[in-house]
């Protein structure tokens, strides 16, 4: 009789679903992640179609253009230099090219960097109509940076939708920001010009989404805070190019202990908390270095910074070198998703002291040390330490390089693939979270 039974409801089940290959198009801003997404998605062989505004082809018009842009120097011939991946098949990617490039000269200089990016969002969203989805199942990109509408289309469509967090809510950025200009009033922040238009963009963005990713605890617990369903998130940290910083034996260094930060040099990234940090020290026995733009007035960096060597944007291929000189990797900033500046000095071997709002895998007492954003008299102390056990700080940054070695980007695709899959097989319908 149970033989029967068993039989009968085999039977009578649903047959399996026939597993569709996936097929996802992404959106692209810049060269954000260096493009890890797309090529993890290439790696995980689910890639259709990159979007994005500007791309350099070896050979081509483009490439001999921004070579003469790098040539005469500045920090926009540089970024339009990095717009380039030789992992990625150029067949795959389709850039509006000089077309978004004179847009981009002609934007307003009084517009709000927020309203920038929204009409940057909505140019490429009408590349993407134009296009045509080209038989994808699955749209990618990134809050704040993808419009809101495409996800919406592509959603009426079938499309899966799913779009990675890259920093903390905007209500999130927005107190934390406020909070460091009351500590220090002397710095301005214009986050409030444009937090409107960037808590739209969230809200409909979130509400457009299949599912919702970030690389940290941190935004995802700012996520949930903002009221976005914890079931509707999974974590996923990003992925470092480990191969492009390899581990830096740094135990016969010589002369001053020096301490580095790379990133942009601005109220948000803790530029007051490093200067400081570095008044607290002798210079002739520890140096204190950063290497990043300049986006807070440069009157003001220069009248704050006292002994601290402020370097100013640099060629990202000049960013491991920098690296490799650095002893110590000190990180202030107040609100991240996930720093990849740390995730790379981590690579190179360098213990790192932050913040929980960095959203790096730093591990307090293991990798380095994680102190409140406010907490400088903390953080400087665990620099001394850092400073004078050169035991310690080997000790540390070899863990750190150790930490990071897993988080490349064939895991990181296919970790998206894990949860691509998961979704599509829901209908695109929300899922629960992929820890």
């Amino acid at each position: 009789m149970m033989r029967l039974v068993e039989a009968a409801s085999v039977e009578r089940s649903d047959p399996p679903r026939a597993v569709v290959p996936l097929r996802i198009s992404v959106v692209q801003d810049g060269s954000r992640l260096h493009y890890g997404l797309p090529l993890g998605l290439k790696l995980a062989g689910i890639l259709g179609t990159v979007h994005t505004d500007w791309f350099v082809r070896p050979g081509s018009l483009e490439a001999m253009a921004v070579d003469w842009f790098a040539r005469m120097g500045g920090a926009t011939g540089r970024r339009l230099a990095d717009r380039r991946c030789a992992g990625l098949d150029d067949s795959r990617v389709v850039a509006s090219g000089w077309v978004g490039l004179l847009a981009r000269f002609l934007e307003g200089r009084g517009e709000t960097p927020e309203a920038i990016f929204v009409r940057r969002s909505q140019a490429i969203a009408s590349q993407v109509m134009a296009d045509g989805w080209r038989d994808a199942n699955g749209l990618a990109g990134f809050v704040r940076n993808i419009d809101p509408a495409l996800c919406e289309a592509a959603r009426c469509q079938g499309l899966a939708v799913v779009l990675d967090q890259m920093i903390a809510p905007i209500d999130v950025q927005v107190h934390e920001e406020a909070r460091q200009a009351e500590l220090w009033p002397n710095w301005q922040s214009s986050r409030d010009r444009g937090a409107d238009i960037m808590r739209r963009i969230e809200r409909q963005s979130w509400d457009a989404a299949s599912h919702i990713t970030c690389a940290s605890d941190y935004v995802r617990d700012g996520l949930i805070g903002t009221g976005v369903a914890r079931e509707r998130i999974s974590v996923i940290p990003y992925p470092v190019d480990v191969g492009a910083f390899p581990f830096s034996d740094r135990r016969d260094r010589k002369g001053p202990v020096v301490v580095g930060f790379v990133g942009a040099i601005s109220l948000r990234k803790g530029a007051p908390a490093f200067f400081e940090i570095a008044k607290r020290f002798d210079p002739a026995k520890v140096r204190f270095v950063m290497v990043g733009p300049i986006t807070a007035a440069p009157a003001l960096v220069e009248r704050h910074r006292g002994a601290v060597e402020v370097i100013g944007s640099v060629p990202r291929t000049q960013v491991r070198q920098w690296l490799e000189r650095f002893d110590l990797f000190l990180f202030p900033s107040v609100c991240e998703g996930s720093a990849g500046a740390v995730m790379e000095a981590m690579s190179t071997g360098l213990p790192v002291v932050t913040t929980p709002n960095s959203g790096t895998p730093v591990r307090d007492g293991e990798e380095g040390y994680v102190l409140g954003c406010e907490d400088l008299a903390g953080m400087a102390r665990r620099v001394d330490q850092l400073v004078r056990d050169q035991d310690l700080r080997l000790r540390m940054g070899a863990a750190a390089h150790d930490q990071v070695q897993a988080l490349t980007v064939l895991r990181y695709g296919q970790a998206w693939h894990d949860l691509l899959r998961r979704v599509c097989a829901h209908g695109g319908q929300d899922i629960s979270p992929f820890l």
